[in-house]
């Protein structure tokens, strides 16, 4: 790919005399809706040198599927310097980059990845360290974990990249090195294809590739981007795996390994000791840095494996789900795209779709909670969709569509009545099962305080790891014991539509999933755990995204939401009632959509999806509401809809 130059010179840009230098960026995303405004304002709202000014700001949007193109596109409307490339298939990120070097102009270009934040000032000093170097050249920034993050395992891998600067500040001493990091580059412009399609890490890929062509890599490690870090042993395992496939590649491709740090132990003891023995002088620096090297050893087997035909393909590559943290949060709290009438009318027109399915009026508190927008006043909000919407008053009467404060009391007194169920069920016949628990709760229609005559009572449930079987086979007996002695008769018919062990709890929140999980989340209503439970919010910030008012208003950070092992003896009997769990509900799911469909209720049919972290029952109907939830933004818009993950619904 190039951008400009021929063959394989580089040579400086001219400017005219006395202007400002102009400063190009890019950032690459693959579905990346709940990161990518704070990425692209963390670079816009860098304070430049006097002397230098941003030019375009390339975002490269590649085989997206959730609404990053469309966020994206909302920044470019309120900021000219950004503009928008979008690559209908994803390519890798080395393919993305070419499309960045194809249009950047001015004298040098950031780099920035889609999940990392450049902290105020790391641009300006990316600059500093690379005033008066020759060209070509590249500058890294130093990589930093979050600040707010607890626990040994965050410990462990800030450990890491201390070490990461500690060697860093060594072998790039002299700019002689042959080893970057990729979150973010500064590099001089204008360039020629240091970069091709199918590498897999670019930062190294352009290290070597400027050693190999006289240029320099430097390290501003004052210029500090904070980076999302794998949540877990294993997310850190697979892309450490990748990271050493990609750099043997690099070695492969251009006839030079990049410098990593067992190649700089070998090559430059002293120096490389020098490295190890101050970040060892850190706290816990020893026990950190024998389980980091026990994770090396293990990645480096696992990316030898790879390289053994048929060889695994990493250039497209998952994201790793990642922790979250005060100071993160704060930055991107709410990461979401300016938003107007327009994005407001489009939220409207769902809600109001989804009340006439359920033939219940809105209320004017609970719609303004769910409005997209944070900066005005909720009578601000509604006052503007009220002028715009002149249909929607005076209030209509209960039960039909229209905004108002009157609800329908009948819906109202039941959804009291279906609480106080639940309250009995978790206090009488399953109190014996609460140690497994982390925490429980409704949702469904009975979480927006209006059931219909009828409706189950829907509950969400997160087990301790290892318990979520023992957990469901318990349950079924004791209210089936709690039927046949008639205390239960008279309750709404439970439904444990959604149960997840805590080990998958933190995975299934974190990942952007659209409006109805998001209305899902924020209103259902915790029995207990209730901590355990608005931390799990707090560590999806996508929400603030979709619906601001209610996360600021439920999430709590700063909440342990790491598995918590159920006992040894639950976790066995858990394991062994598994199989028959899994099988008693695939064939009783099969004989009730059997009775539906010849009852002429299509509508009822669900899917049954077991697995040893989660059991959970999709509905034809919930597929129904998902469809009418993202419809919405896909007439308003013109974009596609997110690829929403399968969620629960009601049991019919």
């Amino acid at each position: 790919m190039e951008l400009s130059g021929v063959g394989g010179d580089v040579l400086p840009r001219p400017r005219a005399d006395g202007g400002p230098r102009v400063l190009a960026g890019g950032i690459l995303a693959h579905n990346d809706e709940h990161r990518i405004e704070r990425s692209v304002r963390s670079l816009l709202g860098q304070q430049l040198p006097d002397s230098v000014t941003w030019g375009r700001l390339w975002i490269v949007a590649s085989g997206c599927t959730d609404r990053t193109i469309e966020i994206a596109r909302a920044l470019a409307a309120v900021d000219s310097r950004v503009q928008v490339v979008v690559e209908p298939e994803r390519r890798g990120k080395a393919a993305a980059i070419g499309e960045v070097l194809r249009r950047a102009e001015g004298e040098s270009l950031v780099l920035l990845n889609s999940d990392a934040v450049a902290e105020p000032g790391a641009v300006a000093e990316l600059l500093a360290k690379a005033d008066g170097k020759p060209r070509p050249f590249a500058v890294m920034a130093r990589p930093t974990v979050p600040s707010g993050l607890e626990g040994d395992w965050a410990g462990t891998l800030r450990w890491m990249w201390d070490l990461h600067h500690e060697l860093h500040l060594e072998m790039l001493a002299d700019g002689t090195g042959s080893h970057l990091s990729d979150e973010m580059l500064l590099v001089s412009l204008p360039a020629t294809r240091w970069i091709e399609d199918g590498i897999i890490n670019d930062g190294s890929y352009c290290a070597v590739w400027l050693r190999n062509h006289s240029g320099g890599c430097w390290y501003a490690p004052d210029a500090r981007v904070t980076i999302d870090i794998p949540r877990t042993p294993a997310d850190h395992l697979r892309q450490r795996r990748r990271i050493h496939v990609g750099n043997a590649q690099v070695g492969a491709r251009l006839g030079r390994p990049p410098t990593t740090a067992g190649r700089f132990l070998l090559e430059n003891p002293r120096r490389a000791l020098a490295a190890l023995r101050r970040a060892l002088a850190r706290p816990r620096g020893l026990r950190h840095f024998a389980r980091t090297s026990g994770y090396e050893l293990v990645s480096h087997f696992l990316a030898a494996w790879d390289r053994v035909p048929p060889r695994r393909n990493h250039v497209l590559w998952s994201r790793i789900a990642s922790p979250r943290n005060d100071e993160g949060e704060r930055r991107g709290e709410a990461p979401r795209a300016p938003v107007g009438d327009l994005e407001v009318d489009r939220r409207v027109r769902v809600l109001f779709e989804v009340s006439r399915m359920f033939g219940t009026s809105v209320d004017a508190a609970q719609l303004s909670d769910l409005l997209p927008e944070r900066g005005r006043t909720p009578s601000e909000e509604l006052a503007g969709l009220l002028r715009r919407h002149p249909e929607l008053t005076p209030p209509t009467s209960a039960g039909e569509v229209g905004l108002g404060d009157t609800a329908d009391h009948d819906r109202a007194a039941r959804g009291k009545r279906y609480r106080l169920a639940a309250e009995e069920i978790l206090a009488g016949p399953l109190g014996w099962l609460r140690p497994s628990l982390r925490c429980i709760g409704l949702t469904g229609s009975t979480a927006y305080g209006r059931p219909a005559e009828g409706d189950d009572l829907d509950f969400f449930v997160v087990t301790r790891s290892g318990a979520l079987s023992w957990f469901l086979a318990g349950t079924y007996l004791s209210l089936r014991l709690d039927r046949l002695r008639g205390a239960g008769s008279s309750r709404p018919t439970p439904c444990f539509n959604y149960v997840v062990d805590d080990r998958r709890a933190s995975g299934e929140f974190a990942n952007g999933r659209g409006l109805l999980f998001a209305r899902e989340a924020l209103t259902a209503q915790i029995l207990e755990g209730d901590t355990y439970y608005r931390g799990l919010l707090a560590a999806a910030p996508w929400l603030g995204l979709e619906i601001p008012r209610l996360f600021a208003a439920r999430a709590c950070r700063g909440v342990d939401v790491g598995p918590s092992s159920a006992g040894l003896g639950i976790r066995i009997l858990s394991g062994l009632s598994f199989v028959p769990l899994a099988a008693y509900l695939q064939l009783a799911g099969l004989r009730r959509n059997a009775h539906a469909r010849a009852e002429g209720r299509p509508q009822a049919t669900f899917r049954t999806l077991t697995s040893p972290v989660r059991i959970a029952f999709q509905s034809r109907r919930f597929e129904d509401l998902r469809a009418t939830y993202e419809g919405a933004v896909v007439a308003s818009s013109g974009y596609p809809a997110s690829a929403s993950s399968p969620r629960v619904s009601t049991l019919r």
